[in-house]
């Protein structure tokens, strides 16, 4: 398979939409290949993270959003009292922050908390003689299941809530603005915690918290949440969550095999390193 220089632009031939790209190109002055991929990439940008959460598109939901968090609903009490005015959340009762978490991310946890833990018919019968007479049942018997978070409150309230109305909450915690303060802590704690999060446990094949989580623990997408900016209460209680067999709905079901390997030392250290981070979020 050869590859052709055209104006600085590496083509790798091999496909009739290959060749017919080159011959295009060949046909086109240089200022005119430039504007052409430019033109592309922005259209990619556009569809992909400007035209979706513009603030325009975005702002009626997010007044829904407001109102039901703020005021609740008919049955559905007001998120302020658990998770804070401002979506900063309560460590005194181990209510995460929502302030700036990626809105997929917010939707996906409250419709994991409305499902109903999956049963996947894995009921272990005794084998009859005859083969043909042994119990079957047929059910869904993937590996990972769809996601499923245990908690006595929310999973109450998220069944209460629509589709359209987690929809709303999810846009309206996105935009809130949320400012970090540091809290201090003793050095040989934040010294064990730095190496958990930037080191792991390599010799245990335990990766590092940054890995997943991105620098300084501020998230990567609507997958994996930001560490930073939450209370150090709710990420041991939900790493004791994990190890319980009470959540399961992380991607891959990383966390709950990483969780499986945390001491509870490990477990104050690393949210106290990310409790001593600055960090902010939606506040340029």
């Amino acid at each position: 398979m050869g590859v052709v220089l055209i104006k600085g632009i590496d083509v790798e031939l091999g496909s009739n939409i290959q060749r017919s790209l080159v011959s295009r190109l060949k046909n086109m002055s240089g200022w005119s290949v430039v504007l052409a991929v430019l033109s592309v990439f922005l259209f990619i940008f556009l569809v992909q993270f400007a035209l979706p959460f513009s603030s325009d598109s975005q702002e009626p939901y997010r007044l829904v959003g407001e109102q039901l968090a703020l005021n609740g609903n008919g049955n559905i009490p007001a998120c302020v009292p658990c998770h804070g005015l401002q979506g900063q959340g309560n460590a005194e009762i181990a209510s995460p922050r929502l302030a700036g978490l990626h809105p997929d991310y917010i939707k996906k946890q409250l419709e994991d908390y409305a499902r109903d833990p999956l049963n996947t018919r894995a009921v272990v019968e005794p084998i009859a003689r005859d083969y043909v007479k042994t119990p079957r049942t047929y059910g869904d018997l993937t590996v990972f299941t769809p996601g499923t978070r245990y908690d006595p409150k929310m999973n109450e309230l998220a069944k209460m809530l629509s589709a359209e109305d987690r929809h709303n909450l999810a846009i309206y915690y996105s935009k809130l603005v949320f400012v970090a303060t540091p809290k201090a802590y003793d050095f040989e704690t934040l010294e064990r915690g730095e190496d958990l999060a930037l080191r792991g446990k390599p010799e245990y094949g335990l990766p590092a918290c940054d890995s997943c989580h991105g620098p300084g623990g501020q998230g990567f997408g609507a997958i994996f949440p930001p560490l930073a900016g939450q209370p150090v209460t709710y990420i041991i209680a939900q790493i004791n969550q994990w190890q319980a067999g009470k959540r399961d709905n992380d991607h891959l079901a990383l966390m709950r095999n990483i969780a499986d390997q945390l001491t509870d030392g490990d477990k104050v250290n690393v949210a106290a390193y990310y409790d001593n981070l600055s960090y902010s979020v939606n506040s340029e």
